[in-house]
């Protein structure tokens, strides 16, 4: 019994020393934690056939030293795809990153806007991106 016991406890020391790390995902990145981001948003609205296109990536300050950002405007294809129609870039060198853009819709469809963006500290980055909610026009 004894014997037994130890052996027990012996194998549940061995085990605790095991770390295990678990990471959760979910489509808006919701879950995940990032060194040097800390948001990232996307928002599109469209009134008669202007598209306007929000964008804003956030860092840490005093973390962050660089953000380069890449927003795209898309339309949802009838095979699921979907197509960029209009993009632009902007790099920040600063712990935010706003951008505000306009284009014309010019056919009746379903818009989003995905913004992409590459957050840097010093020589290092992550990588992030985010979909604005789906837009029928």
């Amino acid at each position: 019994m004894k014997k037994t016991i130890s052996l027990c406890v012996m194998i549940v020391v061995m085990l605790s020393m095991f770390t295990f790390g678990v990471y959760a995902t979910t489509s808006d990145n919701a879950g995940l934690r990032y060194l040097y981001t800390s948001s990232c948003y996307s928002a599109l609205t469209i009134n008669g056939s202007t598209a306007t296109c929000d964008s804003e990536v956030k860092g840490y300050y005093g973390i962050t030293t660089k953000i380069e950002i890449k927003q795209s405007f898309e339309k949802l294809l009838s095979n699921g795809w979907w197509q960029r129609l209009k993009s632009w870039d902007g790099t920040f060198y600063s712990h935010n990153a706003p951008m505000c853009n306009t284009t014309t819709v010019t056919s009746s469809g379903t818009y989003h806007v995905r913004t992409s963006a590459k957050v840097y500290s010093g020589s290092n980055y992550e990588s992030i991106s985010h979909y604005s909610n789906n837009v029928v026009h």
